[in-house]
This record gives C-alpha cells, sequence and structure tokens, in this order.
C-alpha cells in the first residue's frame, strides 16, 4: 500500500460518554453446552457469528480449513471451506469474517483477497477472489458493500482505512500524543476490533489493550468515546488486558471484555497455570456509548454472537473440551 499523503487524513470531532460502573447492573449467566456434531480439525476456536439458519466458527489454528459452518439451533456440522496455505483459493492470515444478508465475507489479512461467499449456493471449499485490495497486514475489517471495506491500520499512520479496489484512504487520527515518536508501536497497542450498525452507517471500534470503546460516524468522522476504569491503551509492556469481541445488535453493542494485567497473567504462568483465554464479562452499552449492563459469565470466552430473537448469547470457548456455550439473557 503506498503511503497516504496526510490531507487525505480527515480530522474528527470527539465527544466522550460516560456511565458509573457502580451504577450499571450486574448480571451473572451460567453457561450450557448444547450438543455440537463434530466439528473436524478445530484446534483453537477464536471467533462465531450468526445469519438466520448457519452459524460459523473461525478456528484460528486449523491445520486445514479456518472457517466451519454449522446448522442452526441443532448446531450440526455442514462443512468447512477457507484451506490455510498460499496457493489460488487458499488463506494466509485468517481474520475475524463478516455476516452479512446470506453472505459470508472473508478476508485474506496477509494478500488483500477478500472472498464473498453464497451460504445458499454451491458448497466449495476451493474459493475465489471476489475483490483484491492493496493492503498492508490486516487483522478485522467491517464491509461497507462488496467492494468497499473499513479496516484498522496497524502502520500507525492512521486509526482506520477506508479501501476499495483502486484507493485506500486514512480517516482518522490515532487518539493519543505519543504517536509522532513512535508510530508501529502505538499502532499495535491501540489495535482494535470492530463491528458496524449498517442503519446508523457507524462502526464501534473496542481496543485490544486498556478499556475504550469508538463509535465512529461514517457521516461526518465524529467520534463519541467512552473510557473504562481500564484507561487507555498504555506501552507495549505492562498492558490491560482489555476487549476480545464485539458485536451491535439494533440499539446494543455487546463487548466481551477480559481486565486481566500482564502481571496477572505472567503470574499463572509462573505457577504453571494457564491463563484463560479471552473474557468472562459482557459489557453492553447504548448507541451513544453509555454502558447500561454488564453480564459475568461462569467460563472464559474467546468470540461470542446474539441471538436477539430468542435471547441467548453464543459462546466459542478454547478453554475447555466443549467449544460452545448458551447464555440465556434473560
Amino acid at each position: 500500500m503506498k503511503q497516504i499523503p496526510r490531507f487525505f487524513v480527515i480530522a474528527f470531532l470527539v465527544l466522550f460518554a460516560c456511565s458509573t460502573e457502580d451504577e450499571v447492573n450486574i448480571v451473572y449467566l451460567k453457561g450450557i453446552n448444547p450438543e455440537v456434531g463434530d466439528i473436524p480439525f478445530m484446534k483453537f476456536p477464536f471467533r462465531i457469528g450468526l445469519d438466520d439458519s448457519i452459524v460459523v466458527i473461525l478456528d484460528l489454528a486449523t491445520d486445514s480449513c479456518f472457517y466451519h459452518v454449522i446448522s442452526y439451533p441443532d448446531f450440526q456440522y455442514l462443512y468447512s471451506l477457507g484451506r490455510r496455505g498460499n496457493g489460488p483459493g487458499e488463506i494466509i492470515l485468517a481474520t475475524p469474517f463478516q455476516l452479512r444478508m446470506g453472505h459470508l465475507f472473508l478476508l485474506d489479512g496477509n494478500r488483500g483477497h477478500l472472498f464473498d461467499v453464497d451460504l445458499a449456493g454451491k458448497r466449495n471449499i476451493d474459493l475465489k477472489v471476489h475483490t483484491h485490495f492493496d493492503l498492508n497486514t490486516c487483522v478485522d475489517f467491517v464491509c461497507i458493500d462488496d467492494t468497499t471495506l473499513i479496516l484498522g491500520d496497524l502502520s500507525g499512520n492512521n486509526r482506520l482505512l477506508h479501501a476499495m479496489p483502486q484507493s485506500i484512504t486514512g480517516i482518522l487520527e490515532l487518539p493519543c500524543e505519543q504517536v509522532k515518536e513512535d508510530r508501529v508501536n502505538q499502532g499495535y497497542v491501540w489495535r482494535s476490533y470492530m463491528d458496524m450498525n449498517y442503519e446508523l452507517n457507524k462502526v464501534v471500534l473496542a481496543t485490544q489493550f486498556g478499556e475504550v470503546l469508538e463509535i465512529v460516524d461514517l457521516n461526518d468522522y465524529s467520534v463519541r468515546r467512552t473510557i473504562g476504569k481500564g484507561g487507555v491503551p498504555r506501552s507495549a509492556t505492562n498492558q490491560l488486558a482489555g476487549y476480545f469481541d464485539i458485536k451491535w445488535r439494533k440499539n446494543n453493542i455487546y463487548v466481551l471484555y477480559s481486565g486481566m494485567s500482564e502481571i496477572e497473567v505472567n503470574r499463572q504462568l509462573a505457577n504453571n497455570q494457564r491463563p484463560p483465554g479471552g473474557g468472562d464479562h459482557i459489557h453492553v452499552f447504548d448507541q451513544n456509548g453509555v454502558k447500561t449492563k454488564i453480564y459475568h459469565l461462569d467460563v472464559s470466552i474467546n468470540g461470542f454472537t446474539v441471538d436477539e430473537k430468542n435471547n441467548l448469547l453464543i459462546g466459542i470457548s478454547s478453554n475447555s473440551d466443549y467449544p460452545v456455550y448458551l447464555f440465556n439473557l434473560d
């Protein structure tokens, strides 16, 4: 990707939303394991998504296919796709996927290949490139449409990128004073997970370190930022593990949170303990970034999705022999 001239970087207005965590209702949830059909080769379940009668699971450490398609609500394995490799139709760097209107969008974050899979079409693990983007490494994205993406920028030059096949433009600056001294490190420190509300034309970001939620209005590039007790992302050492996954559903933003410090992780490792992957809290925000509720889960999960029709949270975990957990939100 070519260096983006500074005059293309769009300035933005920052608004702050606040809510005191002491005032937020905490609800304790117990997960149950549904019977799940055998999913081949799955080693590190990392993300799960729901589209009507289909569930998709991303296995981040696969030796075969990254993505598994499951029927819902009976959780029966259907097929896998997205083979690991650097050949045609294969994926080098798997990223969290996007499900929209019966289509599964996959992005090879190394080569910039976007794949568009019609979930009602022929089951075929040999993918064909739908659109190519001239990218450096990308680890998360949302689709505006099948040829336009919003991406996180790990280089530190921008907060986000607006990517089309013929052009890539920086649209936000990193919200920190130290960026001029160490762009690459700050780009890593502010690495965020994201989701999109298409009706509002807004993207929500949740930082991997610290505790920052940002709602970006793509109409005017204003940003509403909520900073929790974990604070803003700091240097690459002595970090606080922050958010792990995010879903925007209608008026609610659900974010998976850990809050475990690097010191605690190292302490557990020194005691020959395995720190749990992911987090065990779901922070719920309204569409203005005000925290309204916290769900405390009885198990740590790596990723989740929400079935609002049946008021269920569906989690995916690498911490036990049972990868799928259901939590009743009633």
